[in-house]
């Protein structure tokens, strides 16, 4: 399927932001540690939602959605092994390994793949499951884990502060004996988000926001009801198609503030006016150009909205420097803006931007999730018609992005892809 987008519309609606897609994963695979009932609310009902739900059904979760409730119970895990087949579509199937290991001892995980933006790899993952009594061994493209002796205490200090290896260490040590401080964590919002569900359920973890965490472990863990957070990822990607089309739009966002967002994208020209429940984002101001960018770790900028950045910068009225230092492969989509009439120069990994006064619409590939979002983002600040191929990848991690550019006022349709 592709997504075709007649650009020249000034983006004027409102937008109701959806639950994080990096906060659901980790949350999901959090639910096995209790046999109890976990009801997860504003869930987003995207692909790979989907696929960790396809997983856990295997493993003998039952899974129920009502709206976008989700309601999942482990009181009868049936494998500890994770599917092939989902596994290789999605990256954060590698969590199953922290939480099957604390409530099964043992965890038998396909190689996870997901996305064509990097490598990834798990080695920190690794070292640190062995550092904390972990049997590890590697049989072609399956990880076999099992349970040791866990340490009375273990300190782990993570050599980079990677978001999937800290998730997994906290999902690990929450359970069972010992205590855990894990040093040089990630401090992304998400992870704060699984740290303050898990001890609602009953976890005792503190530092989460410092990135130092310290842990004790628990015999048991309870259910509860638990809403995820709104995605900051789609604030700003809805954000800046207010900014690239020169337009305003409300953004209700339940409450949620997004201030290290908004400064990014103020920094490109957007304008915000904070509500209760909702933001005002404008761009009639023009794009901005931003003479040095590159993305960090929280709090630094998002390796997720890099894309997003290098579409609005080839807009701006000026030169942008934008570096990615996360994922060697993040610059796949310049080729299809420079096809589209930007002014993109790549050296190794950064990219010099010389922003033009228009874009023109092309047939574009959406060769991984956020670059597709940022092609869509391209299109409405086209002039012409734009269609997205491979769309589907967009599902990844947006709930209806069709439907939610049409409520903006955006010329926006799915089409089949010409064969």
């Amino acid at each position: 399927m592709q997504i075709a987008i007649c650009g020249g519309e000034r983006a004027d609606g409102d937008v109701s932001i959806q639950g994080s897609k990096n906060a659901a994963l980790p949350m999901l695979a959090a639910s096995i540690l209790t046999e109890d009932e976990m009801v997860f609310h504003r869930c987003p009902q995207i692909y790979d939602v989907e696929w960790m739900l396809a997983l856990l059904r295997h493993l003998g979760v039952k899974a129920t959605w009502e709206s976008d409730t989700l309601t999942v119970q482990a009181n009868h895990l049936q494998s500890h092994d994770i599917l092939q087949k989902e596994a290789g579509r999605l990256r954060a199937s590698i969590l199953f390994l922290g939480s099957l290991l604390a409530r099964t001892g043992s965890a038998k995980v396909h190689m996870p793949g997901g996305c064509s933006i990097g490598k990834r790899p798990i080695d920190i993952h690794m070292d640190a499951l062995e550092k904390s009594g972990v049997q590890v061994s590697d049989w072609e493209e399956w990880l076999v884990c099992e349970s040791g002796s866990k340490p009375e205490t273990v300190e782990i200090h993570f050599p980079y502060p990677s978001v999937g290896a800290t998730e997994n260490l906290i999902l690990y040590h929450v359970l069972g004996k010992g205590k855990a401080r894990l040093k040089n964590t990630a401090r992304e919002p998400e992870i704060n988000s699984l740290c303050e569900m898990l001890r609602q359920m009953g976890a005792k973890i503190s530092g989460e926001k410092t990135g130092n965490i310290y842990i004790e472990g628990v015999k048991k863990l309870h259910g509860i009801h638990t809403k995820i957070p709104a995605d900051r990822i789609a604030f700003m990607t809805y954000a800046a198609m207010a900014l690239g089309t020169q337009g305003k739009i409300c953004l209700r966002t339940g409450g949620e503030s997004f201030e290290p967002e908004q400064r990014y994208l103020e920094k490109a020209g957007c304008h915000f006016v904070a509500g209760t429940n909702e933001i005002i984002a404008e761009g009639t101001r023009g794009i901005c150009p931003i003479s040095f960018l590159k993305t960090q770790p929280y709090p630094g900028f998002p390796t997720d909205a890099q894309s997003i950045f290098l579409s609005l910068l080839s807009r701006a009225h000026g030169e942008s420097v934008l570096c990615e230092t996360v994922f060697e492969n993040r610059f796949q989509m310049i080729p299809y803006l420079k096809k589209m009439g930007a002014d993109i120069e790549r050296m190794e990994q950064c990219a010099h931007i010389r922003g033009v006064t228009r874009l023109h619409g092309e047939t574009v590939v959406a060769t991984d999730l956020r670059s597709g979002a940022a092609l869509l983002l391209a299109g409405a600040m086209a002039e012409g018609k734009t269609c997205v191929e491979k769309a589907e990848n967009i599902l990844r991690g947006y709930v209806e992005p069709v439907e939610q550019m049409k409520k903006m006022g955006l010329r926006v349709q799915w089409e089949e892809e010409e064969s």
